[in-house]
């Protein structure tokens, strides 16, 4: 198993930021160093585009991958390799490296960030190209190489990396504000809340039940669920609402085929509340457009008409398979998948509306006393604070990075 001392991150939009520049760069820090708490880290520097962090002894590369892969701002992560101030110790440093290294090709990259070194990067790639070219016979290829030797220059000297592995991306977990994920327990809903994290939310969620009509284990799922994302924002708050009250008055004197509609229009109600108490600036869903005969267009917005909260749907436009293909990057596809009974089976309808309008669920509900029950709903609701968080086995290595 691959060991290192040193490893280097880059950043993507981050770098793209004006004033709030500084900002970001700070929570990342913070981020990273919350990320790799349990592992002997000596410092952690932030110089411009990228993060070099240094271990106080070697640590396996693939568990510093897989806490990084849960730090969002880092596009990327290489294990590297000093490598000396001159380019006779680069050389020297980089001849082991290259006898453990199988290609054909190859093509030499450095970043120059010291100016004040006398050689500029072309210069530098071409002497250390001849030397990689005569110690190893491979064929130099710039256009499409097998392997890539990269070197970066600064004022700390040279680093060496030859492999690069993808970082989740977007920008650092608070600096976007808060929200509230609405959480059900299938695929989509932890997708979604992962989505937004990438974008800098922290997020809190609602999960309604339907106990005792539902499984009493479907509430120890959620919670689950909620230690997987836990890893990539931190504590959370989780509300547990019950919605069977709710639902037994929709089914008594509300017309069949709105019954999943009004379920949902009670929630976004009643997440609206929850919101306002978290103080949460929208909220957000698993919804993806055709999924389900809930989510025609005509039917979100039918039901989005009774929010006061942005109603936030970043797998709007997910087919199913990218939707698992992300749960399993995510780590909570298997839990997910594990038998549940969603609120919003109880009492389906035989004929669903696939097209409906706001004001024709404003008319179904006209003998509904919605305030009460959406208050009493909210007064009944059970909100815990989850500190809790999955083991690391528990995070999937990324693609790459070995294990």
């Amino acid at each position: 198993m691959e060991s290192v001392t040193q490893v280097l991150a880059t950043t993507n939009e981050i770098s793209l930021k004006g004033g709030n520049r500084r900002w970001f760069e700070r929570r990342l820090t913070e981020n990273v160093r919350h990320a790799l708490a349990d592992l002997p880290v000596a410092r952690v520097q932030r110089p411009a585009w990228r993060v070099l962090i240094t271990f106080s002894k070697e640590v396996p590369f693939v568990d510093v991958a897989r806490r990084l892969s849960t730090v969002f701002g880092l596009n990327s992560m290489m294990p590297i390799s000093h490598c000396g101030h001159t380019l006779e110790q680069v050389e020297a440093a980089l001849g082991p490296h290259l006898d453990s290294l199988t290609a054909t090709s190859f093509a030499v990259r450095c970043i120059r960030s010291d100016k004040r070194f006398p050689m500029t990067s072309p210069e530098i790639e071409r002497e250390i190209g001849q030397y990689v070219q005569e110690r190893t016979s491979w064929t130099v290829d710039l256009g499409n190489p097998e392997l890539t030797v990269h070197l970066l220059l600064d004022e700390n000297g040279f680093f060496f990396w030859s492999r690069k592995i993808a970082g989740p991306g977007g920008l650092p977990v608070g600096v976007s504000g808060r929200a509230l994920g609405m959480l059900s327990g299938g695929i989509d809903s932890p997708v979604s809340a992962f989505q937004m994290m990438k974008r800098g939310m922290r997020l809190d969620f609602v999960h309604f039940h339907s106990l005792p009509r539902t499984d009493p284990a479907s509430l120890d799922k959620v919670r689950e669920l909620v230690a997987v994302l836990n890893r990539y924002q931190g504590p959370c708050r989780l509300a547990m609402v019950p919605l069977l009250p709710i639902q037994d008055q929709v089914v008594a004197r509300c017309p069949a085929e709105f019954r999943v509609l009004l379920y949902r229009r009670f929630m976004l109600r009643i997440a609206d509340r929850i919101a306002g108490t978290f103080e949460s600036h929208a909220l957000v869903t698993g919804e993806s457009l055709g999924q389900v005969s809930s989510q025609t267009i005509e039917n979100l917005a039918a039901v989005e008409a009774v929010a006061a909260r942005p109603v936030l749907r970043p797998l709007i436009g997910f087919d199913k398979q990218e939707i698992i293909s992300l749960a399993r990057r995510i780590g909570s596809y298997e839990i997910s998948i594990e038998p549940h009974t969603d609120c919003c089976s109880y009492l389906l309808p035989t004929s669903p509306a696939t097209r409906s309008h706001a004001r024709e669920l404003d008319d179904a509900e006209e003998n509904l006393d919605i305030d009460t029950l959406v208050t009493t709903a909210v007064g009944d609701a059970d909100i815990e604070r989850l500190t809790d968080v999955v083991d690391w086995e528990g995070i999937p290595v990324p693609a790459g990075a070995g294990g």
